[in-house]
């Protein structure tokens, strides 16, 4: 397949919410040419786009130069990334890309034997906020003292699929992925780090937490349901300076607090991100294609370290 800058065409795989409230309007707003929709739904069609059942059907009737962006639960994507890979499609997936690190390793592999670009979609990297907590991370491991997460949401959406009883539809997955994959990104390693529950065991819908030593560094993670929606990222020092940013895993644009703790000083300073989403499909290929070792060095990190956090917590 031959590329040379971008696409001629986005094929939606998997039409749920997610897809229709913020994929397909970010994919109009960059003017990217959607062609296509995979949808298991006959009669799910929007005027002007090719629908299809199968992907199969997709890889046959759309260009080779098609995007295929596959928005469907986590539990799935293995098999449908793979049918595209060894068809020679470029392919974003969203997060978490992969549950196991079988499946991370074999299909990144795959990418690499064929030349086709895999992204794993975590458009939150996007923020500008975002890239100056990783630099912090980066720049001053040697003074960090701990990092504290807090990612919890009022409820999980109905009809959605973080309701099951195994890894894929958990939100040990569909929330922990993000600040896993902050941690690989910024260089730290996962292997010490594992769950804690507030009852002694995995309860889907309550709180738990990621807890453990990396980098010398102590890390928190909360993650689960509250009443509130809370999104934060905290660095505090040895010297007890702090940096916070919230909300933090969040892609829509609009405002970021950045709130810096120095001795007895407090700067606050707001930063306004754009649309991450918007900002991710405008990326062309060829930068895509020069940070595709990184990325799946990070992909395979997380996938086993979820992979592992689900056998604690008992999911199958």
């Amino acid at each position: 397949m031959k590329h040379n800058w971008s696409w001629d065409s986005v094929c939606v795989v998997g039409i749920g919410g997610h897809a229709k409230d913020k994929l397909l309007p970010a994919l109009n707003a960059v003017d990217l040419n959607i062609s296509g929709l995979v949808s298991r739904n006959p009669n799910y069609k929007i005027k002007g786009l090719e629908s299809f059942l199968t992907i199969s059907e997709a890889i046959l009737k759309l260009p080779k130069t098609t995007l295929f962006i596959v928005s469907s639960p986590p539990n799935i994507h293995y098999s449908q990334v793979k049918e595209l890979i060894e068809a020679g499609r470029d392919v974003f997936v969203e997060k978490p890309a992969f549950l196991s690190l079988h499946e991370s390793n074999e299909l990144t592999n795959l990418a690499l034997k064929r030349g086709v670009i895999l992204v794993e979609m975590l458009m939150y990297l996007e923020n500008r906020s975002v890239q100056q907590v990783i630099s912090e991370l980066k720049r001053n491991q040697n003074s960090i003292k701990n990092i504290k997460c807090e990612f919890l949401i009022p409820s999980i959406p109905k009809g959605t699929f973080r309701t099951g009883l195994n890894l894929g539809d958990s939100l040990l997955s569909d929330m922990s992925c993000y600040p896993l994959s902050l941690l690989t990104v910024a260089g730290f390693d996962l292997s010490n780090l594992s769950l804690v529950f507030e009852n002694n065991n995995f309860q889907e819908g309550e709180t738990f937490y990621i807890e453990g030593k990396s980098n010398g560094i102590k890390i928190q993670i909360k993650v689960g349901l509250s009443k509130d929606y809370i999104n934060s990222f905290i660095i505090r020092y040895h010297n007890n300076n702090e940096i916070c940013c919230e909300p933090f895993f969040y892609a829509r644009d609009g405002s970021r607090n950045l709130t810096k703790i120095n001795g007895s000083k407090v700067i606050q300073d707001q930063i306004y991100e754009t649309n991450s989403y918007e900002l991710m499909f405008k990326r062309k290929r060829p930068k895509w294609l020069a940070s595709q070792k990184k990325r799946f060095d990070s992909i395979a990190l997380v996938s086993e370290t979820l992979e592992r956090l689900g056998i604690q917590a008992g999911l199958n």
